[in-house]
């Protein structure tokens, strides 16, 4: 029953959202200008790949680059220079970052502060668009105040890269569903669209969490007030268990904030799925339903059409196993953290290994 239960859940999400892409939205006579936020620290090469992408971009409004170079001690600067010549870029160099602040979201205040334009569009260092994107962003903006969008990870070939790839898709899967369907709970700091109040407000509000200048900020805002785009942004996975787990660790540092029944909702599906996998101790006949889950999973992924790279469903037992110590990682320091995930990375390479 369980495994039926966590079924549907996905099967909805992936339902809702294949539905809401069919809808055509009203047209927009003329789209905002939009200032474009990237906080970087040493992220010359990454930029340097952005800028040219930026270069292609096709947008009928006004729009500008703000680039804050948070404690940079790369070439970053000099990419920067050389991209003014092609780009409307403007840049800010932050020497140090106050202690009552985290420092990605003092490089996104200080950038706020030059940007022009009230719509802000946030994205990292390392996203890959395609050359409407800012456009088709943009469209969904009319009698918003902000506005998420899909953004995948493409992994690389070590299994921590797929193992975040995956997870991270799934993310996407519950965040694009649940807004396809009225309740938007977070939005992706990889490519989305914010009036710069609310953002400020968010910053300031949230100065002191380590993440969650997205989602957080994001959680402010009535559900109507929240418009979805399609178009997908693009970005690396992590390379390797290591840069996985720091990601992690700063997100699950972030749910901490969440409200308590949106905390409840998101951890249900797992622990239901966890049940389900003592069925077949006390009913044999019941253990062919413990693939239903991550066969579900797979079909709301290819009616979002995430990347099929990312669809690795043999990871989804390793993932559901370390789900299940997320609510701890929420609570320990960094160091007990990685020694947690140490051993998970172990045990996944075992497992890999037989």
């Amino acid at each position: 029953m369980f495994s039926g239960l966590v079924a549907l859940y996905w099967l909805g999400l992936g339902i809702s959202w294949h539905f809401y892409q069919k809808k055509s939205l009203p047209p927009v006579e003329v789209l905002p200008p939009v200032s474009l936020l990237i906080a970087a620290h040493d992220a010359a090469s990454h930029l340097k790949r952005l800028f040219e992408r930026l270069r292609q971009i096709d947008y009928p409004s006004p729009w500008e680059v703000i680039v804050a170079a948070d404690r940079c001690t790369d070439d970053t600067e000099l990419i920067l220079k050389e991209a003014a010549a092609y780009l409307p870029l403007r840049w800010l160099s932050i020497p140090e970052v106050p202690r009552t602040w985290k420092p990605k979201k003092y490089a996104l205040w200080q950038a706020t502060c030059l940007a022009s334009y009230e719509w802000c569009v946030l994205i990292d260092a390392d996203v890959d668009t395609s050359t409407f994107w800012l456009e088709r962003l943009m469209r969904s903006s009319s009698g918003k105040e902000a506005v998420l969008a899909p953004a995948w990870l493409i992994p690389q070939s070590a299994l921590g890269s797929r193992l975040s790839a995956y997870e991270a898709a799934l993310v996407q899967v519950e965040a694009l569903g649940r807004a396809a369907m009225g309740y938007p709970y977070m939005a992706t700091g990889r490519g989305w669209a914010i009036r710069k109040s609310w953002l400020r407000a968010g910053l300031y509000r949230w100065r002191k969490e380590i993440s969650g200048d997205d989602d957080l900020t994001f959680q402010m805002l009535p559900s109507a007030y929240v418009g979805i785009a399609t178009e997908p942004t693009y970005s690396q996975a992590p390379a390797s268990f290591q840069t996985a787990l720091l990601r992690k660790w700063r997100h699950l540092q972030t749910a901490r904030a969440y409200p308590f029944l949106l905390r409840v909702s998101l951890a249900l599906p797992p622990l239901l799925q966890l049940l389900s996998v003592l069925g077949p101790i006390w009913s044999p006949e019941a253990l062919p339903a413990l693939f239903l889950p991550p066969v579900a999973k797979a079909i709301a992924l290819a009616f979002m059409r995430a990347p099929r790279a990312t669809i690795t469903l043999w990871l989804d037992p390793v993932l559901l196993l370390l789900q299940v110590f997320y609510p701890v990682g929420a609570w320990v320091r960094k160091n007990t953290w990685a020694l947690f995930f140490a051993l998970s990375a172990y045990l996944c390479y075992a497992l890999h290994a037989i």
